[in-house]
C-alpha cells in the first residue's frame, strides 16, 4: 500500500487526505480533508483544494479584458478607463490586430488569472450573448459599464454586461437588461423596460409602454 503524503486507509475502507487548509488567531493549524475510494482518488481531491487555496490566496488586480476590438469595443474601453476602477484594460479579438490585442476570443480561459473581470465588446446581439456565456462558463466576473456623464435613477436596475453610454439617462423604475447596449444621448423613460441584449441607439427613447421614438 502506497503511504506518506498525510493520506492514510480508513477503518470504513475510504483513503483520507490532510491538508493545511488555514491557522485560527493563534497560529494553529486547521485542517481539511479529503476522502476517496482509492490512494490516488484521495490525493487527487487534495490536490485539487490545494490549487484552489493557492489561487484565493494571490491578491487580483482589477484587470479587465474587453472581447472584441471595433468601433464598439473601443467605446467601452473609453468608458472603462474614465471609470478609474480598472489597473490595466486589454482586447481579445479573433480578428483584428494591435498593441492592446493579447490574444483571440478562444482563448479567453487562458487569461482568467490575471484578468478576474471581462465585458463583450461587440455590437451585434447574437455575438454579445455567445461572449457573454462564454464568459459566465469561464468564470470571469461582468461589471456593468457606465459613463461618468450618464444620468440614472437610484431606482433604476441595470443588468450586468450592459454598457450605458455618454449623456444617457436611466429614468426612475426603469429595468434594463442583462448585456444591452445604451448608445449615447439614448434615455429610457420612467418604469420603462429593456429586454436581455437589446441595443438603444443614440437619441431614441424607450416609453413605458415598450414603444421606440
Amino acid at each position: 500500500m502506497k503511504k506518506g503524503e498525510n493520506i492514510r486507509l480508513r477503518i470504513d475502507g475510504r483513503f483520507e487526505a490532510r491538508y493545511i487548509k488555514s491557522r485560527d488567531v493563534n497560529g494553529k493549524i486547521c485542517y481539511g480533508y479529503c476522502y476517496g475510494k482509492s490512494y490516488e482518488e484521495a490525493k487527487e481531491k487534495r490536490d485539487w483544494q490545494l490549487a484552489i487555496l493557492q489561487r484565493n490566496a494571490v491578491p487580483k488586480l482589477a484587470n479587465l479584458l474587453i472581447l472584441g476590438a471595433g468601433s464598439h469595443g473601443r467605446e467601452v474601453l473609453e468608458i472603462a478607463e474614465n471609470l478609474r476602477i480598472f489597473n490595466k484594460i486589454s482586447f481579445l479579438d479573433d480578428y483584428h490586430v494591435g498593441d492592446n490585442i493579447i490574444g483571440k476570443c478562444t482563448e479567453l480561459n487562458h487569461f482568467l488569472d490575471e484578468y478576474p473581470f471581462a465585458f463583450p465588446g461587440v455590437g451585434n446581439p447574437e455575438t454579445r450573448k455567445k461572449l457573454m456565456n462564454n464568459i459566465i462558463k469561464s468564470g470571469f466576473v461582468i461589471p456593468t459599464l457606465i459613463d461618468t456623464t450618464a444620468v440614472i435613477s437610484r431606482e433604476a436596475i441595470i443588468g450586468y454586461g450592459t454598457v450605458v453610454c455618454a449623456k444617457a439617462v436611466i429614468n426612475i423604475g426603469a429595468n434594463v437588461g442583462n448585456g444591452c447596449i445604451i448608445s449615447s444621448g439614448a434615455i429610457i423613460a420612467r418604469n420603462a423596460r429593456m429586454n436581455d441584449f437589446g441595443f438603444l441607439n443614440s437619441g431614441e427613447t424607450i416609453l413605458e409602454n415598450g414603444d421606440i421614438k
